[in-house]
C-alpha cells in the first residue's frame, strides 16, 4: 500500500493521538509511546540498537548490556484488532454499569479513550506505507520493546516506540 501521509502530517497526527491517552494495553506498567522519524529505514540492527538504548535508559544502570533478543513481526490488524476489541468490551461493561446506575458517567472516560487511542493509531499507521509492528523480546527479561513503523510519502520512516513490562 502506498503511503498517503507525509512525515510531518504523520508525526503531528500521532503526537495528537498520544497527547490525550498514552497507555499500551499489553504492558503491566505505564509504557508511553514516543513518536519519532528517521531518514533511513529501521532495519533489525537499528531496532535492536534503539531497544537497547530504551532498556538502558529505563534501568538507569551504568554499563548495562542488553540481553540476546529476538524480533517478532506482526501486522497492524494482528495487534490492533484485539486491543481495540478488548477496549470496546470494557466500554460496554462500563456502559452497562452506568445504565444500572451502579456508577457515574465518568467511568466511561478511560475505556472510551482507549478505543479512540487504538483506532487513531491504527488509522494513522494504515495511511503509511508498509506498516508493521515489531516486538523485541528476550525470555529472561521482563521488558519487551514495541516498535510500530511505517513509511511516509516523502520517504522517511515514522515510528512509535515503547518499552513494555511483561512478566
Amino acid at each position: 500500500m502506498a503511503a498517503t501521509l507525509t512525515r510531518t502530517l504523520a508525526i503531528k497526527a500521532l503526537r495528537e493521538t498520544i497527547s490525550d491517552y498514552n497507555y499500551w494495553g499489553e504492558s503491566e506498567s505505564d509504557s508511553p509511546l514516543t513518536v519519532r522519524s528517521s531518514r533511513t529505514p529501521l532495519d533489525e540492527r537499528r531496532i535492536l540498537s534503539l531497544d537497547a538504548s530504551a532498556r538502558r535508559s529505563a534501568l538507569q544502570t551504568p554499563g548495562y548490556k542488553a540481553p540476546e533478543r529476538t524480533i517478532r513481526t506482526e501486522s497492524l490488524d494482528e495487534i490492533f484488532v484485539p486491543l481495540a476489541m478488548n477496549s470496546l468490551s470494557e466500554l460496554q461493561q462500563s456502559s452497562d454499569a452506568v445504565k444500572a446506575k451502579g456508577s457515574g458517567l465518568e467511568t466511561l472516560e478511560k475505556p472510551a479513550e482507549a478505543v479512540e487511542f487504538y483506532v487513531q493509531l491504527y488509522s494513522t499507521f494504515k495511511m503509511l506505507g508498509n506498516p508493521k509492528v515489531y516486538y523485541v523480546e528476550d525470555s529472561s527479561d521482563p521488558y519487551t520493546g514495541l516498535f510500530i513503523i511505517g513509511e511516509s510519502s516523502d520517504g522517511e520512516t515514522v515510528y512509535a516506540q515503547a518499552l513494555l513490562t511483561q512478566t
